[in-house]
């Protein structure tokens, strides 16, 4: 017997809307492992006691039923955390613990595999950073550059500080992902979007060259002068923004005030051919922008390209200097979350060695089964075609689904130690965090800038089978399972595999509760308003527009979109609940131990979520998706009419 479950299932029963269930006619949950056989029984009844510690009993589920299931959860972590929240902090901590083991033992066997000893070295450059000193960063430039700023041109210095991925005035060249096998060399006008805002630490780390600098209220009027008129040129005169294909040789052709040949080279380290593509927006503006650079001022248009790199460094995610304080405590823990966006490779192949490498073959089993039977249902839904869409669409999102793929972990899978090692050799450490900072920027976007020209197919094979993220990417977007709609990918990262999320020891209730309903969650945005439009190969199509003359769809999508903050958000909570329901499926309705703890488990995700700007509130997505299943109420023993039954049911997928 389940400990404290008689106690778990008589305050289940006792707050139902309709008739209470008896404890007596209430069976355990199922307690067989689908995948592994015989479950851990420990892990289950710890975990259904966690569960029911956030209950407030004295709620009434069938009104509210975020109040019932998380009531609890505030008093216990406070306001502002989230259970993702509590894992990255667990993953954090064990970083922390393992890098100083390791730093006190310097003959320990990590040290003889890749990555780690340059990791550890990041580390503590880190940790003994001083008082911030932004200069540093320019001091470690070219210094051939910095000598000559009043007489270089302007792109030369861009594509200098382009090697380090800044890339965001005058006019903009990135190497991005582009669908699910090729990077693509991306050429824009000036971000109109951004402003500088020159503060008197960058002021101080620049004008400590030597050189004669105007006073700093002058010199932030000038750069607004400056921006006004980035921003007269580059802002669009009409809605369309859309990418369009060029050869470098028809892009030199139509700009040709600009060395494009030797900017190229200078960012990407190689000569780029008269014939190789880029993706371009506005041509005209870029145009228009070089001419008006060509003949400003020089030496201001490059100081303010520096001023614009320091802003940009500042603001990467968890750069320490930007919260840098004195006697600061945490420094470890900041440097971590700092080196995983910074040194992303590498830091995840440490973990991978160090932490979950002997549960991978067992949590791959069971997320890959789960994931599979989600595709095969939402193929045959795709399928059943309810929307009466063309055979031709339905063919093309059928093949989306069927060929989408999933990453636990976020490492490509099956690779030897020889490429970790290859990457190590890429990577250079130095003496200073400054340094470092700068080496691991330097270290990706060379990588990325490579792999955009690469014709070895091997290693495109490995780079495209997992994401190494760009060092700007948010800070959520490792914290749990994503859809990555350029690679048809779903990626599962490792503070997911992990409880309260996941664990492949769980009971069916509590294993579909929750990743059924995250990768539930998941697939459905490969459909959802925003990503239909990428293909089986992540490329941009026209489905939206297809689906948006079909008037069942589009009663579908506005049934659901009456209240949502990110419609593409509730279509993917309301359709992923639908789908990972089918998908558990079986005679789990009869056995009411079962149902709960699966709502139980499946709330458990939003609690302490405020939302943000992407998303509702935990309460609204949670309150609002189960207000569409109706299986829901029938667990809960819901009257028709009261809160989580009142929302209209809105037919989508």
């Amino acid at each position: 017997m389940v400990r404290n479950l008689w106690t778990a299932l008589l305050l289940l029963g006792s707050a139902t809307c309709g008739s209470s269930v008896p404890v007596s006619q209430s069976p355990d949950p199922e307690q067989s492992c689908p995948y592994l056989g015989e479950c851990n029984s420990t892990i289950n009844e710890q975990h259904i006691d966690t569960l029911m510690s956030y209950v407030d009993s004295e709620q009434n589920p069938c009104e509210d039923f975020y109040a019932y299931a998380c009531g609890k959860w505030r008093a216990r972590h406070g306001s502002h955390t989230t259970a993702t929240m509590i894992s990255e902090s667990q993953i954090n901590r064990q970083y922390e613990d393992l890098f100083l083991q390791l730093l006190r033992n310097p003959s320990a066997p990590e040290y003889g595999y890749p990555m780690y000893a340059k990791v550890l070295a990041h580390y503590q450059s880190c940790l003994v950073l001083e008082k911030p000193d932004l200069r540093r960063y320019i001091e470690l430039l070219d210094r051939e550059l910095l000598a000559s700023l009043s007489s270089m041109h302007w792109m030369h210095l861009l594509a200098a500080l382009g090697r380090y991925g800044y890339h965001g005035h005058y006019v903009q060249v990135e190497v991005r992902w582009y669908n699910a096998t090729h990077h693509m060399i991306f050429l824009q006008p000036h971000n109109h979007h951004l402003n500088l805002t020159l503060t008197e630490d960058i002021y101080d780390a620049l004008c400590q060259d030597g050189s004669s600098w105007p006073p700093l209220h002058q010199l932030q009027e000038q750069f607004k002068s400056l921006e006004q008129n980035l921003v007269r040129l580059a802002k669009p005169h009409s809605a369309d923004d859309t990418f369009r294909n060029y050869s470098l040789e028809q892009i030199r052709t139509a700009v040709p005030a600009l060395q494009w040949d030797e900017a190229l080279r200078m960012q990407l380290g190689r000569t780029v051919a008269g014939d190789h593509v880029f993706q371009v927006d506005d041509l005209d503006a870029i145009k228009g922008l070089v001419e008006y650079l060509n003949t400003a001022d020089t030496l201001l248009l490059n100081r303010y390209s520096l001023a614009r790199f320091l802003s940009h460094l500042l603001e990467l995610p968890h750069n320490p200097l930007a919260t840098w304080r004195t006697g600061q405590r945490s420094r470890g823990r900041s440097c971590i979350r700092h080196m995983r966006r910074s040194v992303y490779l590498p830091m995840n192949y440490v973990y991978e060695r160090s932490f979950y490498a002997r549960r991978r073959h067992a949590d791959e089993l069971v997320i890959h089964s789960v994931f599979q039977q989600l595709q095969s249902q939402l193929e045959q839904r795709v399928q059943h075609n309810v929307f009466n869409l063309s055979q031709e669409l339905v063919n093309s999102l059928q093949a989306k689904v069927h060929q989408m793929r999933i990453n636990v972990g976020n490492l490509p899978p099956n690779v030897s130690e020889q490429f970790y090692w290859h990457s190590d050799r890429r990577w250079s450490v130095g003496s200073d965090f400054y340094e470092n900072h700068l080496n691991s920027l330097l270290y990706y976007y060379t990588l990325v800038a490579d792999l955009e020209s690469s014709s070895d197919q091997e290693e495109r094979d490995i780079w495209y089978s997992f994401n190494m993220h760009t060092p700007e990417f948010p800070d959520n977007i490792d914290a749990t399972p994503y859809f990555y709609c350029l690679g048809n990918i779903i990626f599962v990262p490792y503070s997911y595999v992990r409880r309260p999320f996941f664990d492949a020891n769980f009971w069916p209730a509590l294993l579909y509760g929750d990743l059924a309903n995250t990768l539930g969650h998941e697939i459905m945005h490969a459909l959802d308003t925003d990503l239909v439009d990428y293909d089986a190969r992540g490329n941009l199509r026209n489905f939206s527009d297809q689906l948006g003359v079909v008037e069942l769809y589009q009663g579908g999508v506005g049934c659901l979109n009456s209240s949502a903050v990110m419609l593409n958000e509730r279509t993917s909570d309301v359709s992923g609940s639908r789908l990972a329901l089918q998908t558990y499926g079986g005679d789990w309705l009869t056995r009411s131990g079962n149902g709960r703890l699966y709502f139980l488990q499946f709330a458990h995700f939003f609690c302490g979520d405020e939302g943000d700007q992407y998303h509702d509130s935990g309460s609204q997505r949670l309150n609002y998706a189960l207000g569409q299943v109706p299986q829901f109420a029938e667990v809960f023993g819901c009257h028709v009419g009261s809160g989580m039954t009142s929302a209209e049911q809105c037919p989508f997928w």
